[in-house]
């Protein structure tokens, strides 16, 4: 095959390195584009997503940044169901201690649980109490309410037993025994006994008798408002 040279036009066969009539070269050098093929460049290199992490509720998270597995669904958040307790409990012991108010005392320590757990619905709305869970927080009513009230309790009794009214009461109390049963020994047994609770001994003895009582009745009856108050309204609310 021939080609005319670049300088004289003088037809030239292929592989003659220079011209037979002016002598210029004839080696042709591919410019690079034309050397190499045209190729696509590489796609980018696809990288992993990272793995998404689980939504948590801002509770679930630490200062840290440790990451907690939210609770179990019939697990009592306690650290907010201490609040309301701590109310209901604290207004069944105003109510169990006020004179002529006192005697419907069954009936506030039960109201205290079934309050205690509406309040811990209000705090905690994504959650169900069962009656169980609902026992549990009135019981925890319970027993701060129980804790208020012994107080007011103890400081009461000291104060009647330091102004003569413990004792005064004990002989009132004494005399209705006596007049009631006239006979002989149950009136010395009587007598012996209200000796007895006069003494320093005996006070604390029957002042310790009486908060074990309490304790058994505040938990009892704040546990079995709980229940209640969780059949009542202690199913889930649904937002739509």
């Amino acid at each position: 095959m021939e080609h005319p040279c670049y300088r004289c036009q003088a037809l030239v066969d292929e592989g003659i390195a220079f011209c037979p009539h002016c002598g210029a070269p004839q080696i042709r050098v591919a410019a690079p584009e034309e050397s190499q093929p045209s190729t696509p460049p590489p796609p980018p290199a696809e990288f992993p997503s990272p793995p998404v992490q689980p939504a948590f509720p801002p509770e679930q998270w630490s200062p840290s940044g440790t990451v907690y597995p939210p609770p179990p669904p019939n697990a009592i958040r306690w650290d907010l169901a201490w609040r309301g307790a701590l109310l209901a409990g604290i207004g069944a012991a105003i109510l169990s201690a006020v004179p002529f108010v006192s005697v419907g005392c069954c009936l506030w320590m039960l109201g205290a649980g079934a309050i205690s757990v509406r309040l811990y619905q209000r705090r905690v709305p994504e959650a169900s109490v069962t009656p169980g869970m609902g026992m549990k927080l009135g019981a925890l009513t319970g027993m701060i309410a129980f804790a208020v009230n012994a107080a007011v309790t103890v400081v009461s009794f000291v104060a009647l037993r330091s102004t003569g009214e413990f004792r005064k009461a004990l002989d009132e109390q004494m005399q209705k025994q006596m007049a009631s049963n006239p006979d002989p020994k149950v009136q010395e047994m009587v007598q012996r006994m209200m000796d007895w609770m006069t003494t320093p001994q005996g006070a604390a003895t029957l002042i310790v008798l009486v908060l074990v009582f309490m304790a058994v009745m505040f938990v009892v009856f704040c546990g079995a408002g709980g229940a209640i108050g969780a059949s009542m309204f202690g199913r889930r609310r649904e937002f739509r």
